[in-house]
């Protein structure tokens, strides 16, 4: 059985490598501000991605928050929609994937803390204390 760690860990390194995709098809219709911001919050997956490898744990943390701000951004915007419904192909596939993909960490970071949390009988509160 493969561990909620690993899943994690690549669904970090998937979602850095599809950052690339969407940064690639998205350059041409964005502002310049927009574009950089973007690419700043790639520029974290890109971090968080480096620290799958020295850093896991912290890795896990930080991918669910970038999960949350990077699924949020996608769902509050409008325009996103109108591409899915405008039958743009490449733009609905992008975002679809992405997104399933930030929901896929979200729930595999959240199995592994609760994988973490089972191991150690002392980390639920109201645990019986030694004394």
């Amino acid at each position: 059985m493969v561990s909620p760690g690993r899943v994690s860990q690549w669904l970090i390194l998937f979602s850095t490598v599809w950052g690339i995709f969407f940064l690639w098809y998205a350059r041409p219709s964005l502002p310049t501000e927009v574009f950089y911001f973007i690419g700043f919050g790639w520029a974290l997956f890109v971090v968080d991605a480096v620290l799958t490898f020295v850093r896991p744990r912290l890795s896990y943390y930080l991918g669910l928050v970038l999960a949350f701000v990077a699924l949020f951004a996608t769902l509050s915007q409008p325009e996103h929609y109108a591409l899915v419904q405008g039958g743009d192909t490449t733009a609905t596939v992008i975002l679809v994937v992405g997104s399933a993909a930030e929901v896929l960490l979200i729930a595999s970071v959240v199995w592994y803390i609760i994988s973490e949390r089972r191991k150690d009988p002392w980390a639920w509160p109201g645990a019986e204390s030694p004394a």
